[in-house]
Formats: structure tokens, sequence, C-alpha cells
């Protein structure tokens, strides 16, 4: 039993008046104060063991309990989805019923992440419940970042019919949602395998050579086989041979590394290097395997966490699910990332680095030793430092010293072969892709 600011109040009244009318000598003082603690000691016995009758136990049984009236309280949650992209939302339901024969009068707050919004209705209230009913509450709250969250406990409050007293517990009631980093509808991203792998099954991409979908016609050259003769198309050009030509079938292996280092989370907590280099990779993963490529990801921080390349919607879920649990710790350097993945990896596959280009001296040997290799690289650089300048956390005269250094390394990343973009912030991605690859 906790007492409220009300009965404080009153406490703290009496108490002064008792003590004026000792040092007065004021019996009706003294008396007044008497009547009104004494009113608050039936009000806290009262309160204390209010719901005893109700429940049919004796006092020194229920005595044991802090806050016996709640022991008849119950809530149940009911969430519209427990998996939400980005700036989504999710509808609330929480049920709250009194099991006993008295009213209540509950404050009630069902806890939600601090980084989660309230769009719609409330997750608090104050109100009356009577005997053996039930009543609902309804919220909605959006979901502005990507990571695994929980809401609960329902933490509740019962109120004394007078106000003076309450008691208080938590409803260890839990449900657990995950939120995906937010995907950007990409039309081309122009990166393709040199070393395509010819594949079981119809997967086109969408250029001209052996495969099962027709792709154009042609005129005909010496060497085609007569198989490929379209012979009305022939009869409608004069006599001019045509061949039928069909649509290369092949898949592309698409590696793609995240920088998760402790340096990729400067910045504000909403805008910062990791924020759209997990968006960055979760655009890219949709649209590589909706191209029918092979699509594996890398995630290095503190340690290296790996996804297996593969195709498929499936394979879309794991790799948001990895993202969606990136955390910014650690500093392992890239170097030591390629070295353990270049020998599972097929020579000439796109390799796409998500990483601030910062606080790692590994960066041009790990890039170096991937072109040497034939490996195509692709570097798209979300820069902390347009982060920090942009929440005025560092002044114009260090931001553009640090800019000009972050500047001379990516230049000699493009000398070594590489496709380098600074992302701005705000900037679309697929606009980021056209720069990094000169288009």
């Amino acid at each position: 039993m906790a007492w409220s600011r009300k009965s404080a109040m009153f406490a703290s009244l009496s108490v002064a008046m008792y003590l004026l009318g000792l040092v007065l000598r004021n019996q009706q003082l003294v008396t007044v104060a008497v009547v009104l603690l004494s009113f608050l000691t039936w009000a806290a016995l009262r309160t204390a063991h209010g719901d005893v009758a109700s429940s049919g136990r004796r006092v020194e049984d229920a005595a044991m309990d802090e806050g016996v009236q709640l022991q008849s309280i119950v809530a149940m949650r009911k969430t519209s989805s427990a998996r939400v992209f980005e700036d989504g939302e999710i509808d609330v339901t929480l049920r709250i019923q009194n099991k006993s024969s008295m009213a209540k009068i509950l404050e009630l707050r069902d806890r939600v992440p601090e980084v989660m919004r309230i769009k719609k209705g409330a997750n608090y209230v104050l109100m009356e419940i009577g005997p053996k009913r039930e009543t609902e509450i309804s919220y909605t709250i959006e979901t502005p970042l990507r990571g695994f969250y929980t809401i609960g406990p329902v933490c509740i409050r019962v109120q004394d019919e007078l106000g003076l007293f309450h008691n208080e517990k938590e409803v260890q009631l839990y449900d657990d949602f995950l939120v995906f980093p937010k995907m950007e509808d990409i039309k081309d991203a122009m990166i393709k395998s040199r070393v395509p792998k010819i594949f079981t099954g119809a997967v086109n991409i969408r250029n001209p050579g052996e495969g099962s979908n027709f792709y154009n016609l042609r005129e005909y050259m010496q060497g085609d086989p007569m198989r490929k003769i379209n012979w009305q198309a022939t009869a409608r050009q004069d006599g001019k041979m045509m061949v039928n030509e069909f649509e290369r079938d092949a898949v592309s292996d698409v590696i793609i590394l995240v920088d998760s280092r402790s340096v990729s989370e400067t910045g504000p907590v909403s805008r910062n290097s990791l924020v759209y280099s997990t968006r960055a990779a979760a655009s890219l993963t949709q649209h590589f395997l909706s191209r029918r490529d092979s699509v594996g990801l890398v995630v290095y921080g503190d340690e290296v966490v790996s996804v297996d390349r593969d195709t498929g919607k499936k394979q879309l879920y794991v790799i948001l699910t990895k993202l969606a649990g990136a955390m910014a710790k650690g500093n392992t350097p890239l170097k030591i990332v390629t070295t353990r993945i270049m020998p599972h990896i097929h020579r000439g596959s796109p390799i796409i680095i998500l990483s601030p280009l910062e606080d790692d001296p590994t960066i041009v040997d790990a890039v170096r030793d991937l072109r040497a290799r034939n490996f195509e690289v692709t570097i798209l650089s979300p820069s902390s430092l347009e982060f920090e300048f942009d929440a005025r956390r560092i002044d114009r005269t260090g931001y553009e010293v640090l800019k000009t250094e972050r500047d001379i390394l990516m230049t000699e990343l493009r000398g070594l072969g590489a496709y380098v973009m600074d992302w701005e912030p705000d900037m679309l991605l697929f606009t980021a892709l056209t720069g990094a690859r000169g288009f």
C-alpha cells in the first residue's frame, strides 16, 4: 500500500496542527488533528483489507500479500502484428477484467519502448471499473527505428474511493515484436556479376544467350543452329532468315557487407551511418532477390555475423531479421572480414560495402585484396561527418579538416578500381548507386 499526494497532505496538515496545538495549548487544534489522523488510519486499514470479504480469505492470510485488492485485476493484450517495417504502425488492445464484487478505481499504464511514439489513443488511463466487469483500452504505436522490442509489463495502481491510498503491481504481460529496416524501391542497381552461374530453372537476367524465354528476333548469322530459325518471321521478311534469341538463364552472387562497429552509431539516434546502412542493405537485398540473384550478408562489429548466399522470400526474411538486430559495437577491421569470406565466394561477384570508412586503417588493404582477386567492389559510405555537422556537434573548421581526409581516402579507393560514393543524408539510394558507378 502506498500513500497518495492527497493523503500525504492530510497527514502533514494533521501533524502540523497537532504540534501547533501543543505549542499553543489549544485543545481544539489537537482534537481536530487527532480526528484527521484517526480518519487516515481507518482509510488505510480499509484500503489494505478491502478485498478480503470478496476474495473469501482471512485477514491474516490476506495481509501476507502486498496489494490484496490487485489480485482480482486481470490484464490481457492483443497486438495487430509481430513484424513491421520502420515507420509502420502496430495497434494494441489491452483488456482489463475486474473479477471481484467491488468496484475499482484504476490507474493503468501499458509500458512501451521509449523510442516508440503513441500515434493514436493512449497507453495510460485513469478509470473506474465495476464489479465483475471488463473494459478495453486501445492505442496505436508508430515504429520509427528497426530492432527487437517488447511491450510490457502492465503497471496497475488501485486507489480507494477517497483517493487517499493506492496499491501497485506489475502484471508480467509481454508481447515481443520486430521492426525491419524500411526499404526503398530500386528500379535498377546496375550491379551484375561478370561471372554469372548457370542455375537450374528459368532465372533470367535480361541478357541474350542460351535460355528458355524469348528475348527478340535477329538476322541469321553463320553458325546459328537451324532449330533457332523462326520460319514465320523469315517468310514475312521476304526470305531474309530470322532467328529467335532467348534470355540467358543465369544468377549472380551478391555479397553485402554492413559495418556495425561502434563508430557507425556516431550521430543522432535516428540519423546515423548504421541506420542508413541497414536500410540500404534491406533495399539492395530485396532488389537482387527479386531479380533472382543469390544474396549473402555479412555484418561486422564486435563479431562477424554472416548469412549464407541463397535466393527466395525466405532469404529476404532471414536477412531482414539479421539487419533488425544489428547493434553498433566493437571494432573488427574490414581486412579480417574480407580475408575470411574471400575463399568462399566466386571471383567476379559483386561485393557491396556499406561503411562510414572511419577508424579502420585496413580499408585500403582490404579493397586492394578484393580487386586483386577480380571482385567488383562498390562502396556506399553514409558519412558520420554529415550527421554530426547537421546535429551541430562539430564546428565548420573541424568538419572541413575531416572532410578533406575523407576525400583523400575515397580518391585512393577509386584508384584501386572500386566504385565509391559519399552517401549524403536524405539522398535516395538509387541516386547514390548511380553516382557511385559513374552513370
